[in-house]
């Protein structure tokens, strides 16, 4: 599946990071012993309330039938309240099920809409995504330059790790011309920056195309 699975790692570290909703932390612990209802009673309300934590683990649930009928248009409807309010894993399942017609018709454009919000903030399978889109001309304008520096930035997240954006970059780095290796190469270290991914994405696409 190309969807991002939930686990107890996301719950902790969502309330590392922002205020703690009440039930959320029980919620997290419902959830880790596999206690799926007592999970959905947690976060049900909070993800009516507008919390994007809880949206983003509504989706979760109906798009894997924990506690709920599988529901796949109903797990887009909340990850699309939680995308829309910037979180970046609901943005790239979005994404992914836009890509892959998964509860709904293939979207590239709309595929490649939630991948870019989630991509310019760091998310590597995002950027790794989006790359695919930007090689193969699916729902952006194709450009192999971009493809390819967005596939080195998602290496890069990734500490090297062997990713599939890893693969990507070989297959299409040994495709092109070395002038154009050598263009993607710049663009990454440009994107690569201190706090430069979003604002320099956002300058080469405003380039005139050549």
């Amino acid at each position: 599946m190309p969807l991002k699975k939930i686990a107890l790692f996301c719950f902790c570290f969502a309330l590392t990071v922002q205020p703690v909703f009440a039930g959320f932390d029980e919620a997290a612990a419902a959830f880790a012993v596999g206690d799926y209802v007592q999970a959905l009673k947690e976060i049900r309300p909070l993800a009516e309330q507008g919390d994007p934590r809880s949206q983003y683990a509504m989706g979760v649930l109906y798009e894997n039938g924990f506690a709920v009928t599988k529901d796949l248009p109903q797990a887009a409807a909340w990850y699309l309240k939680a995308a829309e309010q910037g979180n970046t894993d609901a943005q790239y399942n979005l994404g992914a099920m836009n890509e892959h017609g998964l509860g709904m018709p293939v979207n590239y454009v709309e595929a490649a809409r939630w991948y870019r919000p989630a991509a310019e903030q760091g998310d590597i399978d995002a950027l790794s995504n989006l790359g695919v889109l930007y090689q193969n001309g699916q729902g952006v304008p194709q450009d192999k330059v971009l493809a390819l520096a967005l596939y080195n930035v998602s290496v890069a997240y990734a500490a090297g790790g062997q990713t599939q954006a890893a693969q990507n970059r070989q297959i299409l780095a040994n495709q092109m011309p070395l002038d154009d290796v050598k263009k993607a190469q710049a663009l990454t270290e440009r994107l690569l920056e201190r706090d430069n991914l979003r604002p320099g994405l956002e300058a080469y696409l405003q380039q005139p195309q050549q």
